[in-house]
């Protein structure tokens, strides 16, 4: 949900699949309905990660769910806490009554004595789907400015890919939810403005933040696209 780079990238790599950025407000009700009912056409599970906290900003990931009617998995950090994680899990899962929520996820979970506090404060009212050990060795790679990104650290993220899904094994979250209904939406095809055109785009290790929206948006208006690294290329290709 929301403009995003980085996440995308370690998103695409953990699901070898393509991501797609969704917002209401920059995109609209129709393209996201439009890029749901596609991504159904050829997938089982769609996920979609939240932006912020659940229900903050204008539109919210809370809105998002809500119109489409997709279940969220609230993921709490409960380092420090254990009834209170069920109490706070509770309290927005009450905040509002057109969305729904399926479970917990407890992330920075110590022990499974501390997720078993949890899940005893729960008591029935949420299911606690996972619990995620404190442990370094599966949080994701960072630097001053926020993630690392994934071409950086492939070999590594494929590690802590496979030490998380060794831990979600048998856990609740692998129960996934009832199914989803997304109905198809007629978007009209954009006019071919940019036709016999040929857009030059810098692509390599330091200019890496492309919207694959955007691309294909300017493919469908008939450009060709002609990428060029600035670190090793010398000139500009005839663009």
């Amino acid at each position: 949900i929301g403009p995003d780079f980085f996440d995308p990238q370690i998103l695409e790599q953990a699901s070898g699949q393509p991501v797609t950025q969704l917002d209401l407000w920059m995109a609209g009700a129709e393209y996201c309905r439009h890029q749901f009912y596609l991504a159904a056409q050829q997938s089982d599970l769609i996920l979609v990660e939240g932006a912020m906290g659940v229900f903050d900003g204008e539109p919210s990931s809370a809105d998002l769910a809500a119109t489409f009617n997709i279940p969220i998995a609230l993921v709490i950090d409960v380092k420090g806490m254990a009834q209170t994680a069920a109490a706070v899990a509770l309290g927005l899962a009450s905040f509002r009554d057109d969305v729904e929520f399926c479970g917990l996820i407890a992330n920075n979970c110590g022990t499974q004595r501390h997720a078993q506090l949890i899940d005893d404060a729960l008591a029935g009212r949420m299911p606690l789907l996972a619990n995620l050990a404190r442990d370094p060795e599966v949080s994701l790679p960072e630097r001053h400015l926020g993630l690392v990104q994934a071409h950086e650290v492939r070999e590594e993220l494929e590690h802590r890919f496979n030490l998380g899904k060794a831990w979600l094994g048998g856990q609740a979250i692998c129960d996934l939810p009832k199914p989803v209904a997304f109905t198809s939406q007629d978007i009209a095809a954009p006019q071919k403005l940019l036709q016999g055109t040929t857009i030059g785009i810098a692509r390599d290790a330091a200019f890496s933040f492309i919207y694959s929206a955007n691309t294909q948006l300017l493919e469908a208006m008939g450009a060709k696209l002609s990428y060029f690294s600035p670190l090793n290329d010398q000139h500009l290709p005839d663009v």
